[in-house]
């Protein structure tokens, strides 16, 4: 088992692809332009991140006034700022449509398995260190939406078959670093922050050096291209500030950055228990998915199942982050909707998985059978 699980990995770290260095001769398609947009991010979020640190302030009474100075005192403080916070929504959505891309694709198949596993997993910790890093503001925004993320944790307390295991509780008292949002928790969340961005990019790095492979093929011209859009929308729309935040007053309506929009919705529609355990199911779903599919082809017309599913989580994505954005929750009659059109949906994916498979059978059983290969003529003896 052990050899076959080397030789398994092995093959696939001969493909790996982090951020489409190995698709040069696709870079006239902007879909395969996405990984270095990633990487491009990626740098641009360490960089203005490390700078930030020369003014920030970690602690609960003066990160937002450190925040304030860095604003409007340090010399151009709102452009690094802008370019971090902006740096990261490029990078959280380029990691995204490159993740929809190798999904409708196909390209999660043999074998890139590793690079889907590493690509999903990136998009996972690029959420948590947006999340980390959308606390240190301290303000009103963050502080609640932080404080409601750790809420769904929470209902992780009991689960199914298994019963009362506090076992989210214990995962937001580490996050917390207490019964409640303070001191711990800003020291927590800025440790993994940084650590996510800084301690991932290394090792990209010792991968690259070690690879001798090109880590940017996009030319100098969409290099440049890629700066003036961080620093025009800088510019155009300065980072918030927000108000300091106060645990004894709770804003309404509470939201957090764009991607965590519709789990807001998601926990509003679903019970306590499947709140907590939904996104962990999403996960697990993301990071299987190839070694779920079973089919030999990469169409998305090859794949109905597959394919139907996609679809649908990026129609929820959409519908749920429009609806909370609206603040728009019927709750007594959205989630038994919601909850027919995931089932319909789900059983037209499988009708058209097995009538798809059915015909490509019967075709299979129809097509002539290969020609046998004539014997070689044997020499005589003259």
């Amino acid at each position: 088992m052990w050899d076959r699980l080397r030789e398994w990995f092995r093959e696939r770290k001969e493909k790996l692809d982090l951020f489409d260095e190995t698709q040069v001769d696709r870079q006239d398609n902007p879909l395969y332009l996405l990984g270095q947009i990633v990487y491009f991010a990626w740098i641009a979020v360490v960089v203005s991140g490390i700078l930030l640190m020369i003014w920030y302030e970690p602690t609960t009474h003066g990160a937002y006034n450190s925040i304030l100075r860095i604003q409007h005192e340090v010399p151009l403080g709102w452009l690094i700022r802008g370019v971090h916070k902006y740096g990261a929504d490029m990078l959280i959505l380029a990691i995204t449509l490159r993740i929809y891309r190798m999904y409708f694709l196909g390209e999660y198949k043999r074998p890139n398995e590793l690079s889907w596993m590493i690509l999903f997993g990136s998009l996972v910790l690029a959420m948590i260190s947006g999340l980390t890093g959308y606390l240190l503001i301290w303000n009103q925004r963050a502080f609640w939406a932080a404080k409601v993320v750790l809420t769904v944790a929470v209902y992780l307390d009991e689960l199914p078959l298994i019963g009362q295991t506090r076992f989210g509780s214990a995962i937001a008292f580490a996050f917390l670093g207490g019964p409640a949002e303070g001191q711990g928790t800003l020291t927590r969340f800025y440790a993994i922050h940084f650590g996510i961005s800084a301690l991932l990019l290394v090792a990209a790095e010792i991968y690259f050096y070690f690879t001798r492979r090109r880590r940017f093929v996009l030319s100098p011209t969409a290099l440049v291209i890629l700066a003036l859009m961080l620093v025009v929308t800088s510019y155009v729309f300065p980072a918030e500030m927000g108000r300091r935040a106060d645990p004894n007053r709770t804003p309404l309506p509470i939201l957090s950055d764009w991607y965590f929009l519709a789990l807001y919705q998601y926990v509003k529609y679903t019970p306590p228990l499947w709140a907590g355990l939904g996104p962990g199911l999403l996960i697990a779903y993301g990071m299987l998915v190839p070694f779920l599919d079973r089919s030999k082809g990469r169409r998305p017309s090859e794949r109905p199942f597959f394919t139907v599913v996609g679809i649908m989580a990026l129609t929820y994505f959409l519908v749920f982050t429009a609806l909370i954005m609206f603040n728009i929750a019927v709750i007594g009659r959205d989630p038994h909707v919601v909850l027919l059109v995931t089932a319909a949906t789900l059983g037209l994916g499988l009708v058209l998985e097995f009538r798809y498979r059915r015909r490509r059978k019967l075709a299979e059983a129809a097509a002539p059978a290969p020609a046998p290969r004539a014997a070689p003529a044997r020499a005589t003896v003259g």
